[in-house]
């Protein structure tokens, strides 16, 4: 458990630093310590082994504190945020508990409000657990993880102490943590990378007062978790005479990072990119490094089969729908019956995304099976498009999906936010890098801001919805 290896890091070098949170350093020995206020207060809420309790707290660190506490307590927790959607509400109902700094979450079983003064009131008391905690093991429930909804309404996963484990090791043999690593905590919904990361005996910074590329200057950091959108808008910023880093990882995720992104990474940036395939199904499936290369390999204990439309395996080098299979995968969702017939069949995960499969080692992901756009008979992947819109320089974020005009036909809708350059002017870039490329008519949108999940995949659902709604009776 990752307050074990805490406390072995705060026997073993109290004064290391933990946590670095906007200037103020938090010592191993501090964070331990801290650990054991929040289980005290935790302890008091009587909650039985195996209760679930839905955490909603933007502050990291005293987030990270709850999580931890209840691990302590074997009671399973969500991190969640709670906007006012009826989707995300109702799910609510379904935990036995719900922390939240609001004074009312409509439909919570049990809610126990967490606002600033009672958090800092459990710092500042001198109480600290000190009762044995309960015995575990390798199957005890640990996490219920919520998928993107990139499609629709979020689903539940549960992740057991033995899948969350894994995840945990996989991660320390991608990234490398030691603890010389400084984490910069980019991305709050990043777990895995930060929890590696102090398990190694890094330090976790948390950095509010400045922009990525200045945190990552100052605090001399060695990792971080950026999605390929983020990625770009820290490159956008980095000022002209920034100084390349030494040593900096990046793990990308929730999307492709293109050919142009990573070497641009790579050049200005970092040291190395790790552009990671994965789901919360199937935890990490491939990653791609190095700023030529096009196709993922695939990692241990990973097994992919691409297939055609009645689940029959294609041979080398045709497209299809992947399916996958690992080691510690989970096997259904907790909510969804009819999402866990879809998605979970004969002890393999449908992703629901297009690719190649080279080899055995070597598998190219085109995109989702839903979004990979249906042009004059010819497939094409959103993100390919939006890549070469991007590389004009002239928006700061683009969308892309298709729409059906009047006669059923599918054209492309490009919307995009963050203008730089008249709407001419701009339409006449985007004509002009798509000659040779074929992509029939196609349609620009100006929104406010690209729809896009907490881990930067676009939503492509909302952006037809956004796309049906500009171009009426089409």
């Amino acid at each position: 458990m990752t307050a074990e290896y805490i406390a072995f890091h705060a026997a073993d070098r109290p004064d290391a630093v933990a946590i670095v949170t906007n200037g103020r350093s938090i010592t191993y020995a501090e964070f331990a310590r801290d650990i054991r206020k929040f289980t005290r207060a935790l302890r008091g809420l009587q909650l039985p082994r195996g209760s679930t309790a839905a955490i909603d707290c933007d502050e990291p660190y005293f987030n990270w504190l709850l999580r931890l506490a209840f691990e302590q307590l074997r009671v399973v927790t969500a991190s969640v945020g709670l906007p006012d959607r009826p989707d995300v509400l109702a799910q609510m109902r379904d935990f036995d508990i719900v922390l939240s700094g609001k004074s009312f979450v409509a439909g919570a079983t049990r809610h126990h409000p967490t606002r600033t003064a009672w958090l800092q009131g459990v710092l500042a008391s001198g109480d600290e657990d000190t009762e044995p905690t309960p015995e575990k093991r390798p199957d005890d429930p640990l996490r219920i993880v919520l998928t993107s909804g990139t499609t629709g309404t979020p689903k539940k996963l549960l992740y057991t102490r033995r899948v969350h484990e894994s995840l945990i090791t996989r991660t320390l043999w991608c990234a490398g943590f030691t603890r010389d690593s400084r984490y910069l905590l980019a991305l709050p919904s990043s777990v895995a990378a930060r929890t590696t990361c102090v398990r190694a005996g890094g330090a976790i910074v948390i950095e509010k007062r400045m922009k990525a590329g200045e945190a990552i200057a100052t605090h001399a950091i060695t990792h971080t978790t950026m999605p390929p959108f983020i990625l770009k808008a820290v490159l956008d910023e980095l000022p002209e005479g920034f100084a390349k880093p030494p040593d900096l990882t990046i793990l990308s995720f929730g999307a492709a990072v293109s050919r142009g992104l990573r070497a641009r990474a790579l050049a200005r940036l970092a040291t190395d990119v790790c552009d990671i395939y994965s789901s919360n199904e199937v935890d990490y499936v491939s990653s791609i490094r190095g700023a030529a290369a096009e196709m993922g390999s695939i990692w241990p204990g990973v097994r992919v089969e691409v297939v055609d439309d009645h689940d029959r395996p294609l041979p080398f080098g045709e497209v299809g729908q992947i399916r996958i299979r690992t080691d510690n995968m989970v096997h259904r969702y907790l909510d969804d019956p009819q999402a866990t017939a879809r998605v979970f069949k004969d002890g393999w995960v449908y992703a629901g995304d297009v690719g190649i499969l080279h080899d055995p080692h070597r598998l190219q992901l085109i995109g989702r099976g839903d979004d990979v756009l249906n042009i004059g008979w010819r497939k094409i992947a959103p993100e390919a498009i939006e890549d070469i819109v991007l590389k004009l320089g002239e928006v700061a974020d683009v969308g892309v999906c298709g729409v059906p005009n009047r006669d059923g036909i599918e054209e492309i809708c490009i919307a995009v936010s963050g203008q730089r350059s008249s709407d001419d002017e701009l339409l006449q870039r985007i004509t002009d890098a798509f000659r040779g490329f074929q992509v029939g008519r196609f349609n620009v949108v100006k929104v406010t801001s690209i729809p896009r999940t907490q881990n930067g995949k676009v939503q492509r659902k909302a952006l037809k919805d956004i796309a049906a709604a500009t171009f009426p009776g089409r």
